[in-house]
């Protein structure tokens, strides 16, 4: 019965197959093996479908360990081995960065949100309420019957709801501006923007910077500029009093002039 080919000594493997030490680099990305036909990286074409969650475009190491046998290892360190796992790659050049585990949680957020992300036309509803609405427009009609009501400690959480469920793609897919100076307008003037200084993490902030980037995209007047505008016009409108002039003005010398005779 021969011996399995790790008993073998070295020198006869490295002659029979090719083998050759790993260098100290490469023995960092394989601390479990010493030698090897080859080291190299390579992106996954078709990874393994044994393996939930690995992603064809990965950068990963890859040791052919033996004749058309190979260790992948993938970001965060795990291995597996082909042939005894189906998959296929194209190699790439040393310079080329290997797929790091931040970038693979980064992807999975990214995917999960692309998931849940909100698609024109879907309709949202307010939490603990009755108020649905599948438009800024219509989250604004929703905002001003909220605004309408008593003021509770349940109004209060409901508004917390309404401007926590509004997703930003809602504000960058409007296109009328009237809508969005409408929506900024609500903002300041229901006090629903903290003072300065507050504003960093509120959940008021994303929506608000989208919806001045989206006035810049429609080439609209930036919202300060807009309400100075608009301040100017209401100005305009006052119907103007009349002052009398110095001529139109009773003499009092007139009516109050006392006789004598």
């Amino acid at each position: 019965m021969a011996a399995p080919l790790y008993l073998w000594p070295i020198e006869p493997r490295m002659a029979r197959y090719a083998l050759r030490p790993l260098t100290t680099e490469e023995r960092a990305v394989f601390p479990g093996i010493s030698l090897a036909c080859d080291v190299f990286k390579g992106r996954l074409l078709r990874p393994p479908s044994a393996i939930p969650g690995v992603r064809a475009g990965w950068v990963v190491w890859i040791a052919e360990t033996y004749p058309d046998n190979y260790l992948v290892r993938l970001p965060g360190g795990a291995n597996f081995l082909v042939p005894y796992l189906a998959a296929t790659w194209e190699r790439v050049s040393d310079e080329t960065p290997v797929t790091t585990i931040e970038e693979v949680r980064m992807d999975e957020k990214r995917r999960e949100w692309e998931a849940i992300k909100w698609r024109p036309g879907q309709v949202l509803t307010t939490p603990d309420t009755r108020l649905r609405w599948s438009c800024l427009s219509e989250w604004l009609v929703a905002w001003n019957k909220l605004q309408n009501r008593a003021h509770s400690t349940l109004r209060y959480q409901q508004e917390a709801e309404h401007l926590r469920v509004l997703p930003t793609e809602m504000i960058e897919a409007e296109a009328d501006t009237a809508v969005l100076y409408g929506f900024l307008d609500a903002m300041h003037q229901d006090d629903a923007i903290p003072p300065r200084g507050m504003r960093q993490k509120h959940p008021t902030t994303p929506l608000v910077i989208a919806a001045s980037n989206r006035l810049a995209q429609l080439g609209a007047a930036p919202y300060r500029l807009y309400r100075q505008q608009q301040s100017m016009r209401r100005v305009l409108q006052q119907p103007s009093r009349t002052r009398p002039t110095r001529s139109a003005r009773p003499d009092s010398s007139d009516g109050m002039a006392l006789s004598l005779f």
